[in-house]
């Protein structure tokens, strides 16, 4: 299989299942290759790693989930596959340089999910 296939077969797996825990092996062992070279060949396609681009899926979903509802941030973060709310937060403003709550009430009104 051509790397560019076998790299959309990643991220197939990776986005139907953002919310799931998983390794890079076990990601590999679903897209029938070798840990090391799905690492190589996905962050040489995507410019980042098979996990990193995990949890940019999981901070768009957040995205989301925080403009779209009135869930409370701690559901937010089970919902997206971060267990610890406090990591969530932190990644979440890693990502957006703002918590989640400062992002909900700036979009609050927007009522439809239009990313920056």
């Amino acid at each position: 299989m051509p790397d560019e296939e076998w790299v959309m077969q990643a991220e197939a797996y990776i986005e139907e299942n953002y919310a799931l825990s998983f390794t890079l092996s076990d990601l590999a062992e679903a897209c029938h290759g070798s840990p090391y070279h799905l690492h190589r060949v996905f962050k040489g396609l995507k410019g980042l790693t098979p996990l990193a681009y995990q949890q940019q899926i999981r901070m768009e979903k957040a995205k989301v989930y925080l403009i779209e509802t009135d869930l409370p941030v701690k559901e937010i973060a089970g919902l997206v596959g971060v267990s610890n709310p406090a990591r969530f937060i932190t990644l979440f403003k890693e990502k957006n340089n703002q918590t989640p709550r400062q992002f909900r009430k700036e979009s609050a009104g927007r009522g439809v999910y239009n990313e920056k």
